[in-house]
C-alpha cells in the first residue's frame, strides 16, 4: 500500500519535470531550420519595454526666450524636462481659440520670439487630438494641426499653437495652468545653448549664432536576436509552421500566410511585413497609436526612441534614439524604426537590432562644433546652394569602436538635409 501511495506523487514529479524540460527547449529554440523547409515557432508575450505611448511621443525639444529677448535651448541630463512639464500641463483645460495670424512670416517670427515664453517643439505637425492624448488634458478645441506649443511665462491665461507650414498662429484660453510651476520645473539646473529662430528657405531654423560644445557618449550595446523576433511576431493564432530560408547574411521568415521577417546581419536590420493588421481610421493619432502598439507586439525597445518625422505622403513614420536631447543618426539608414503603411490592413516596419545600454566613459568628454554662420559659409563654398538646404540639425554620429567589442561611440556633429537626405555636413562637403 506504501508503494502505491509513494508511485503517484513520484510519476507526478517525473512528469512535471519532462514538461518543463520540453517547455523550455520549445522558448529557446525557434527555426533551425536551413533551405525550404517548416519550422514551429513559439510565441512569447513579454514587454520589454517601460516606454509608454506619451513618452515616446514628447516634444523633440525646448525652446525658451527671456524678458530680454533671448532664447535658448534647453536638457537636463538628471531629469526628463518635457515629462515634467507635461505632468503640469496635463491640468490644461480650454475655454475657446481665436486665429491670430496665418501667412504671414513676418508675423509668425516675431511670435516664435515672444519674450517670457516657452517653445515645445515637434519635429512634424501633429493634431490637437494626438496632443490631448500625449499630455492627458482636456484642450476641447478643433482638430487643427500644429508643431508648436507656446507657452507664456508672465500670462497663464493663454497658450500658442503654432503651424510652420502656413505661420498659422492659434490662441488657446486656458483654464488650470499653474505658471509658477511650471518655473519651478525651469528653475533647475539646464544645459543651455544660444540659439536664434530664422528662416531657412521660408522656413523657421533653429540657428546657433556661436560655436556649440556638447558631450559626447559611449555606450556597451545590447542586440537582440533574430530568435526573440521570430518567436515573438513570427506566429498566428493557428501555430501555422514558418518557412525559414537562410541566405549568407540574411535570414528569411514567412508563415505562408500574412507575416513576413528578413534578419539583414549585414546591417544588423530587421524588416517585418504584416499582411494582416488593421491599421486605422487614417488620422494622424489613428496612425500613431498604431505604430505605437505594432512596435509593443515586436518586442522593440523603446525607452530612448522619440518620434522624429512623420510623412503624410507615403504615410511614413520615422522614429530615432535621443541621447541628452539629441537624435542619433546613422544607427541604421532609418534611425531605430521606420513605420510605413502600405494599406488599411498592411503595414512594414524596419527596426534595428541594436539599442544601447549601459554607459561607458567615452575617450574624449566633449566636441565644440562650429557656429552655423560657419557651417552656411563653408557648405557654399563646397558649391552647395543654400536654396537645396531643407534643415540643419545637431545629432549624434554613431560608429563601432574599434578598442572594445559591442561597444558604440555617439560623436556630435552637424547634419544637414538634402534631396530628402540626411548627412553630416562633412560627407556634403566633401561630396561622399
Amino acid at each position: 500500500m506504501k508503494i502505491r501511495q509513494l508511485l503517484l506523487p513520484t510519476g507526478l514529479g517525473v512528469a512535471l519535470v519532462l514538461s518543463l524540460v520540453l517547455s523550455g527547449m520549445m522558448w529557446t529554440n525557434p527555426a533551425h531550420s536551413n533551405g525550404n523547409s517548416g519550422t514551429k515557432v513559439t510565441k512569447t508575450s513579454d514587454n520589454t519595454s517601460n516606454a509608454t505611448f506619451q513618452d515616446i511621443y514628447l516634444p523633440s525639444y525646448i525652446i525658451s526666450t527671456s524678458k530680454t529677448g533671448k532664447q535658448q535651448t534647453l536638457t537636463n541630463n538628471r531629469i526628463n524636462i518635457v515629462s515634467q512639464l507635461r505632468d503640469k500641463m496635463s491640468r490644461f483645460k480650454s475655454t475657446g481659440t481665436k486665429s491670430i495670424s496665418q501667412g504671414s512670416s513676418s508675423k509668425y517670427l516675431k511670435q516664435l520670439h515672444r519674450k517670457n515664453s516657452l517653445l515645445l517643439n515637434y519635429e512634424t505637425s501633429m493634431t490637437v487630438n494626438f496632443f490631448r492624448k500625449v499630455f492627458q488634458n482636456q484642450l476641447k478645441i478643433p482638430n487643427m494641426r500644429f508643431n508648436r506649443v507656446q507657452l507664456l511665462l508672465n500670462d497663464p491665461k493663454h497658450l500658442y499653437l503654432l503651424n510652420d507650414k502656413n505661420y498659422h498662429i492659434e490662441r488657446v484660453t486656458l483654464k488650470g495652468n499653474n505658471s509658477s510651476k511650471l518655473k519651478k520645473v525651469l528653475a533647475d539646473q539646464m544645459v543651455k545653448h544660444e540659439v536664434d529662430i530664422k528662416l531657412l528657405n521660408g522656413k523657421p531654423l533653429v540657428y546657433y549664432p556661436k560655436a556649440v560644445k556638447l558631450k559626447n557618449y559611449s555606450f556597451q550595446l545590447t542586440q537582440q536576436t533574430e530568435t526573440y523576433y521570430a518567436n515573438r511576431i513570427m506566429t498566428s493564432n493557428n501555430s501555422n509552421s514558418v518557412q525559414v530560408k537562410r541566405r549568407k547574411n540574411k535570414t528569411e521568415y514567412n508563415d505562408r500566410g500574412f507575416r513576413q521577417m528578413t534578419v539583414d546581419k549585414s546591417s544588423d536590420t530587421v524588416t517585418f511585413t504584416n499582411y494582416n493588421s488593421k491599421s486605422g481610421s487614417g488620422s494622424f493619432l489613428s496612425t500613431m497609436n498604431h505604430a505605437y502598439q505594432q512596435m509593443v507586439m515586436v518586442g522593440i525597445p523603446m525607452d530612448s526612441i522619440r518620434l522624429f518625422y512623420y510623412d503624410s505622403g507615403n504615410d511614413t513614420t520615422i522614429f530615432r534614439t535621443y541621447v541628452g536631447g539629441v537624435p542619433v543618426f546613422d544607427q541604421s539608414g532609418f534611425g531605430a524604426v521606420r513605420f510605413s503603411t502600405l494599406d488599411q490592413t498592411s503595414y512594414r516596419m524596419y527596426f534595428s537590432l541594436d539599442s544601447l545600454q549601459v554607459p561607458i566613459p567615452p575617450e574624449r568628454s566633449t566636441t565644440t562644433l562650429i557656429s552655423m554662420k560657419t557651417l552656411l559659409t563653408e557648405l557654399k563654398n563646397a558649391g552647395i546652394k543654400q536654396s537645396k538646404i531643407t534643415n540643419i540639425k545637431l545629432g549624434y554620429e554613431w560608429s563601432r569602436a574599434t578598442d572594445m567589442k559591442r561597444a558604440v561611440n555617439l560623436s556630435p556633429t552637424w547634419y544637414v538635409l538634402i534631396n530628402h537626405q540626411w548627412e553630416t555636413y562633412t560627407d556634403a562637403i566633401n561630396g561622399d
